[in-house]
């Protein structure tokens, strides 16, 4: 099973296209599905990138993860939690992994490993900006992680799961349920317009 998950955050906007469908423009038609920017991203850029304040920083790394809930149920200042409540976001697998782990996408450029490829740029005043797509990453499964059913997934920090920030969600395009020797494959591109 693989997924592309276009995000475009705002300015920024989330998108998801099925594979085979990211190099070409989607219908007006094409089914949109639900995304959300949540508080920590817009922090990050007005906080640090506008002001330069020390008090937040980009991690390390961005993390791809899976979660349980559609992202209509989320809200900008959602957090993870292994209660869901409210609009607590709950990651697949935190209670038995069964295999699942957040994977890595680098902050470099076309270095090599997995991450950010050069920026591309749109001119057009009503639907360009500037895209970037991170590498492709693979979640593999040995079992059925638990808590099961990917509904959405996001962009976080750390390695802990069910841990750290909510910076970007995106709805997948149907639940996702895992077994031994499931892979998902996820494809994430970042459009600024």
């Amino acid at each position: 099973m693989t997924d592309v998950f276009n995000t475009y955050c705002p300015g920024e906007h989330l998108h998801y296209h099925p594979v085979g469908s990211l190099l070409e423009e989607s219908p007006p038609h094409a089914i949109k599905h639900a995304t959300i920017v949540h508080q920590r991203w817009t922090d990050l850029h007005t906080n640090y990138i506008l002001g330069n304040s020390g008090t937040i920083t980009p991690p390390t790394s961005w993390k791809i993860c899976l979660a349980t809930n559609a992202v209509g149920t989320t809200a900008r200042n959602s957090i993870l939690s292994a209660t869901v409540s409210g609009t607590n976001v709950n990651e697949i697998g935190s209670t038995t992994a069964a295999g699942y782990a957040r994977q890595d996408v680098a902050r470099t450029i076309a270095q090599g490993g997995i991450d950010w490829a050069a920026s591309t740029f749109d001119n057009t005043t009503s639907t360009g900006g500037t895209s970037q797509a991170a590498d492709q990453v693979t979640f593999t499964f040995t079992g059925a992680p638990s808590p099961q059913g990917a509904n959405s997934f996001f962009m976080s920090d750390g390695t802990s799961l069910n841990a750290g920030q909510l910076y970007m969600s995106g709805d997948t395009a149907a639940t996702r349920n895992f077994a031994n020797g499931d892979t998902e494959k996820v494809t994430l591109t970042v459009k600024s317009g």
